[in-house]
This record gives structure tokens, sequence and C-alpha cells, in this order.
């Protein structure tokens, strides 16, 4: 397995495993099937172009994705946000996620970011682990984050200080 940073030659493939991710976990992101499946190619690119999307390679092609969004506002700019993590089932548990989290983590240095932000949302406990593992710790909930099939959802606010 490899990571690298997304190009636009990649946006077929972007747009397949981001579609795989909200069809298969419609209550883990805060985005929905029906908004990307009728987006054109194009923003897909623009995405892609537009931030740090990080994908996760086999022999078998793009299998994990993370985008990783440094905050624009002056007084914010040593904080990013990590989402719309995936990575296919058969690859879980086998260390992609930690190859995702460490180029995230090599970015954020060299943009010079010292703390990382991200959501999981309570159904995910699975995730929730995998991030405390790698040095994420919850520090907020925001309740009634999501709302999905008519239940809300909670959302667990997690962090990972790089400055410590």
């Amino acid at each position: 397995m490899i990571v690298r940073a997304l190009t636009a030659a990649d946006a077929l493939a972007f747009r397949a495993i981001r579609l795989e991710a909200l069809r298969l976990h419609p209550d883990a992101y805060g985005s929905t099937l029906a908004q990307w499946e009728k987006l054109p190619q194009s923003a897909y690119v623009r995405r892609i172009e537009d931030g740090v999307l990080f994908g996760l390679f086999t022999d078998k092609g793009l299998e994990g994705l993370l985008a990783y969004d440094r905050e624009t506002g002056e007084n914010a700019l040593h904080r990013a946000g990590i989402h719309a993590v995936y990575i296919r089932k058969k690859l879980r548990g086998q260390g992609g996620l930690e190859l995702l989290l460490r180029a995230a983590v090599e970015r954020a240095r060299a943009d010079g970011v010292v703390q990382l932000e991200l959501a999981v949302a309570e159904t995910n406990s699975r995730a929730h682990d995998a991030y405390a593992r790698n040095g994420f710790v919850r520090y907020a909930v925001t309740p009634r984050a999501m709302l999905f099939k008519g239940r809300f959802l909670d959302e667990i606010l997690l962090i990972r200080r790089l400055d410590d």
C-alpha cells in the first residue's frame, strides 16, 4: 500500500470510491450519495484541485481516501480538518488508516499546522477507536449533528495536537 495526494488524473477513481463510501455507510457522512452522484466530473476535479486528498493505493488502484483541509482564516492557520475518510473493507485493520494519517500529519507539519481535528459519527465506534490508537483524543460532542432516516446522530469531535 502506498499513499499519495490525488491529482486531477485520479478524478474518476475518486468519484468511484467516494460514491462507494456514501452508498455503504450513509450514516457516517454529512453528505449523501444523492448529492455526490449528480455532480459532474468537473466537480470531482475541482475538489481535488481545491484541497488536499490523500489516496491509499494498492495494485488494484485507489482503495482508500482522506481529505485534509487547512483552515484559511489568519487566526486559525494552525488548524486543519480531516474529512471523508474511507478505506475499503478488505483493507481495514491492515495499516491503511495509519498510512493516510501519517501523510496528513506530514502535510500538516509542513504547513505549520499544530492541531488536526475530525468528527466521527457516534455509530462508528470502530473508527473512533482507530483514531484513538493514532493519537486523537475526544474533546467534545456535537449533539444532533446529522439527521439520518429520521434519527438524530451525535458526532464525536477528536483532536490530535502535533506540538506536544
